[in-house]
């Protein structure tokens, strides 16, 4: 049955393969493969409790774990780094999803509301990763902003729209960067409250 939670892992899922096909181009030991790590990291996360909750759905739990529930295991342990490639089998639960395009349709249009955070999460992530990449990559040596330590703190306290100003792009890329990233923050707690008032009346309408 298709969920919210399906449509933004079935994302997620295309998004992590992009990630780890991009970190294969990179030094080991450099700051970009530093922070994508840490991505990966934090989407392993999500794609474990994805897999907890699977197991626990499924009526036939066995059956399903000896089938595809061992891959998604697999490519859901963030500290074995020789598991990472074996994220690719995700693609699978894609094609899956995929297949049908009708049903996903048919759900995205009865809950729009419901899909449309769904959408926004996804959407928040992505253009949080991909910021924090850009800005470190072109500010690194150039500005303050050296460090996956410096750009995962830099794009926390700037989507969170605090900019304590302690590091900051110096250039006027990076500077269009840190504009999207606030704008995303700004629209992304709009979208929170929305969906945290928009259940806060339907328990107190029941």
């Amino acid at each position: 049955m298709i969920s919210v939670s399906n449509i933004v892992i079935m994302l997620l899922s295309i998004f992590s393969i992009g990630l780890l096909t991009f970190s294969l181009f990179l030094p080991q030991e450099s700051e970009l493969n530093r922070l994508l790590t840490f991505y990966d990291f934090v989407l392993c996360l999500f794609f474990l409790y994805d897999f907890v909750k699977q197991f626990v759905k499924a009526e036939r739990k066995w059956k399903y774990f000896f089938t595809i529930g061992w891959l998604d295991l697999l490519s859901s342990i963030p500290v074995v780094s020789e598991l990472r490639y074996i994220r690719v089998f995700r693609i699978f639960r894609v094609f899956r999803i995929i297949k049908s395009i009708k049903l996903l349709a048919d759900f995205i249009r009865k809950n729009k509301a419901s899909s449309l955070y769904g959408f926004v999460i996804f959407g928040a992530f992505t253009i949080l990763v991909l910021s924090t990449t850009a800005v470190l990559y072109v500010e690194q040596d150039v500005g303050n902003i050296n460090t996956a330590d410096d750009a995962l703190w830099w794009s926390f306290v700037t989507i969170t729209t605090v900019g304590y100003g302690d590091l900051y792009p110096i250039t006027r890329i990076g500077r269009i960067i840190a504009a999207l990233l606030i704008f995303t923050g700004i629209a992304s707690f709009g979208a929170a409250i929305s969906y945290i008032t928009e259940k806060t009346t339907a328990l107190k309408r029941s």
